[in-house]
């Protein structure tokens, strides 16, 4: 998610407080959803994605449960191969919320494998700005971790921060990287090797930050108005940061591998999508997916994608487990090529 001085946050988190305190719980519990039509033979699989849970976290974890026990109850019906979750896990670095946070995501342990990302909010702040310390990694350990995933490595020893799993799926394989908010350029080095070193494997690539609410990606030299680009929140230090349009040059575009990008963190409606084509003809599809400004900091919200690698093709439907709801319009349920 988004936040800027300290004053912006607590203003935020303030509002949303007063949304949460006015919410009901439905009474209804979670109902499955129906898998898409498809042709027998062909091999298809779901990727979930959990946009910013920080609210949840802080205001109402029973949400955040909510949504991690219908994946645990939907892993084998919906042809889930992996979870990911694109930041802002909690709303501040504190073991109260981590230990929240865990408690939710642990139900995933042992059903389907998940792939965490660091957003600003996961990071300890000083000041201003955030730093690189995180309390992640101690209740997301690397060593249990790696459990999860026969292949797989990290950037730093016993950081998960930036990471790779390579993930058995119907049809193949997939590589998922997953960055640091505001990635540094080792980071980056690092994962245009292991890209590379997999290539052609199909690539989806996990990040916090990366696309704009208007479908174009954070781009402090093009785009300086943009309020929620990484440049804002770590000090400026010659290769210390990069933006979207930074990941897009400098790891995306080189590696035709990289069909997928997930982000979260963008305030506004908290949708977009956007579409490359390489120079080769390759593409690569980029989307954003985040709801914490939605009524009780994002009514349970998740992404559920199947993907038909045959077609190349992910169709995109928006669900809450806790209301038993989906988000019907086109910003949220759409089919797109890769």
């Amino acid at each position: 998610m988004t936040a800027g001085p300290r004053a912006t946050i607590g203003a935020r988190l303030t509002s949303a407080s007063l949304l949460l305190a006015t919410f009901a719980s439905p009474a209804c519990g979670p109902a499955p959803v129906a898998a898409a039509e498809r042709a027998p033979s062909e091999p298809t699989f779901s990727v979930v994605a959990l946009p910013d849970t920080q609210y949840y976290v802080a205001l109402r974890p029973e949400i955040f449960d909510a949504q991690t026990r219908w994946i645990a109850r939907r892993r084998v019906a919906d042809d889930i191969a992996f979870v990911v979750h694109e930041g802002d896990v909690v709303d501040a670095d504190t073991p109260e919320q981590w230990a929240r946070a865990a408690h939710s995501l642990r139900m995933l342990d042992g059903v389907v494998p998940y792939v965490l990302s660091a957003g600003n909010h996961d990071y300890d702040r000083v000041g201003s700005h955030i730093t690189r310390s995180t309390l992640m990694n101690v209740y997301f350990p690397a060593a249990i971790r790696s459990t999860e995933f026969r292949q797989q490595g990290t950037y730093e020893p016993g950081r998960i921060e930036n990471s790779w799993q390579v993930i058995p799926a119907p049809g193949g394989s997939w590589l998922v990287v997953s960055l640091e908010f505001g990635p540094r350029d080792a980071v980056l080095a690092w994962a245009d090797a292991v890209v590379k070193r997999f290539a052609p494997m199909p690539t989806l690539v996990l990040t916090h930050a990366y696309l704009a609410a208007d479908g174009t990606r954070y781009d402090h030299v093009r785009r300086p108005e943009q309020l929620w680009n990484p440049y804002r929140y770590l000090p400026r230090a010659v290769g210390a940061v990069n933006d979207g349009e930074d990941i897009w040059r400098k790891l995306v575009l080189p590696n035709d591998s990289v069909r997928v990008v997930l982000c979260g963190h963008e305030l506004g409606d908290g949708t977009g999508v956007l579409t490359s084509v390489r120079p080769d003809g390759t593409k690569v599809v980029q989307i954003l997916a985040n709801y914490q400004t939605d009524a009780a900091g994002g009514d349970g919200y998740l992404r559920l994608m199947q993907f038909r690698p045959s077609e190349r093709e992910v169709r995109v439907r928006t669900y809450s487990p806790y209301l038993d709801r989906f988000k019907n319009d086109e910003s949220n349920d759409f089919t797109v090529t890769y």
